[in-house]
């Protein structure tokens, strides 16, 4: 899936990037894009769970496109990849923050999702950290992407609460399978 998701990228996003990026850099982009989960997370709180599903979308968006930029300008590098992965992070909690803050959400799958989401990314850090960057637990497919399109649809359809349990089930699914996979692999390599 996330190869499907590069080539998706490529072929609609790349051919704005190229055009825009001479005129703006990917950190305004990637600006615009916090900017948009904000309006999200507030669209949410005042209980305009479409207008909510649209911005997440526009976030998403951005999210391609910033990384699209840098590439067409040929700026990319670890402080951007760095700021991304950030703005990722507070951009996901902004949601859920704004939809648990709105009544959209049970308060239960909301806390759970924003403890585990960093949480998650947390774990593969530390064993990278450990290991020396000997492991790095890539998935199939993107869990962001997996929980930006189930809160979307949620969004969309009104069943923002269904959604945010689904987003908490993908959430815990990701801690617990990464915590598996990397105390296996440091186990193996204990006993070598």
């Amino acid at each position: 899936m996330t190869g499907r998701l590069r080539q998706l990228e490529k072929k609609m996003v790349e051919p704005i990037a190229v055009r825009l990026a001479p005129y703006v850099s990917a950190n305004v982009i990637s600006a615009l894009s916090l900017i948009a989960a904000l309006g999200a997370g507030v669209a949410f709180w005042m209980g305009q769970p479409a207008l909510g599903a649209a911005l997440i979308l526009a976030n998403g968006f951005l999210d391609m496109l910033d990384g699209c930029v840098a590439r067409a300008r040929g700026t990319t590098g670890a402080f951007g990849s760095f700021v991304d992965k950030i703005i990722d992070k507070y951009s996901d909690l902004i949601f859920l923050l704004g939809l648990l803050l709105g009544r959209l959400a049970h308060p239960v799958p909301a806390l759970v999702a924003m403890v585990g989401i960093p949480l998650a990314t947390y774990i593969n850090a530390a064993v990278e950290g450990l290991t020396g960057g000997q492991v790095k637990f890539q998935e199939k497919f993107s869990l962001r992407f997996v929980r930006i399109i189930i809160l979307v649809a949620g969004g969309f359809s009104g069943y923002t609460r269904l959604a945010v349990w689904l987003v908490a089930a993908t959430v815990v699914y990701a801690v617990v399978s990464r915590m598996i996979y990397n105390l296996v692999f440091l186990r193996r390599q204990a006993k070598s």
